[in-house]
């Protein structure tokens, strides 16, 4: 919208100023009784000038105050965006580990295994290449390991120091044990049973000046995390589950004899846990089941 009246003052005094200046000079040297005549329109020339800086300064002023305004509103939108689905789940799983702290225990000081060389050159070896591990070792018998869902190309891993330390697991079985749980997390089981239909419209999207939203997705993340609950500590994975896997580990280590023996013997050692102490009786539930994954490695 163009203001009018500000066109005419400033035309109005543009033609003053013109005037002035092409006839100033001609006046003065015409006549010597002009010079006061004189001073006095420079002076009105200089308002003129000093008033037109000091509003296009004003003017500045506005135009970097309201930019700095606009960017500022949009830093603060930004922090209300929800992420895509491949940036969402590990938020949500850290998000799990940090209400369950007092359970799993996980804020203690932790022993060196010399678990991270292991692991990856295990990865490496089976050629499972540019893959973020996560390890987190867990003071409680309450998860022997497990594997949670993370971003892309992502994994965090749980392993509990009892469980460790009741069998002696070596660095070859730990890595063993991280390998089983990465081929779980690579078929989603945990993932498809905790993730909720209604998520999908949330992702990517922004609950700036959204209340209402927000608070829907609240509840939506606490129901997935009661899923996490239940899948971990009650549910577990099923017989086909648990064969898929075994037979992918089968595959994956038959080609190399130590590999494979390794894991025939981690496979035999918590079967015998189970069989022995009460405190892991629960194991078969959450992965059925030690005796039966045997069989199905065993050469036919």
């Amino acid at each position: 919208m163009i203001n009018i009246l500000w066109l005419k003052q400033k035309f109005s005094k543009l033609l003053f100023l013109i005037f002035t200046l092409f006839t100033l000079p001609a006046f003065a040297a015409a006549s010597n009784d002009l010079p006061e005549a004189t001073g006095k329109d420079l002076d009105s020339v200089r308002k003129i000038l000093n008033n037109d800086k000091l509003e296009e300064e004003a003017q500045n002023k506005i135009k970097l105050l309201n930019k700095k305004k606009l960017a500022e509103e949009s830093l603060i939108k930004q922090k209300f965006d929800l992420p895509v689905e491949s940036e969402f789940w590990t938020f949500v799983s850290e998000l799990f580990l940090v209400k369950k702290a007092q359970l799993l225990k996980w804020d203690f000081e932790k022993p060196d295994y010399g678990l991270q060389g292991a692991i990856e050159e295990l990865f490496r070896n089976l050629g499972f290449y540019e893959k973020k591990l996560k390890v987190l070792l867990i003071n409680t018998p309450e998860i022997t390991h497990f594997a949670l869902p993370a971003n892309k190309n992502e994994y965090i891993f749980l392993i509990s120091v009892p469980f460790i330390r009741t069998m002696d697991l070596s660095k070859l079985e730990i890595s063993l044990i991280i390998l089983e749980d990465f081929l779980r997390s690579e078929n989603e089981y945990l993932l498809s049973y905790v993730k909720e239909k209604d998520l999908e419209k949330y992702l990517g999207t922004n609950f700036y000046d959204k209340k209402e939203s927000s608070a829907e997705l609240l509840k939506l993340v606490d129901k997935m995390l009661k899923n996490y609950e239940v899948f971990i500590f009650t549910k577990g994975f099923n017989f086909q589950q648990q064969f898929d896997v075994t037979s992918k580990m089968n595959q994956i280590l038959k080609s190399n004899k130590q590999l494979w023996n390794g894991y025939s013997s981690l496979l035999t050692k918590i079967d015998k846990l189970i069989q022995s102490n009460l405190l892991y009786k629960g194991y078969n539930n959450i992965y059925p089941s030690p005796e039966m994954q045997l069989k199905w490695i065993s050469p036919k």
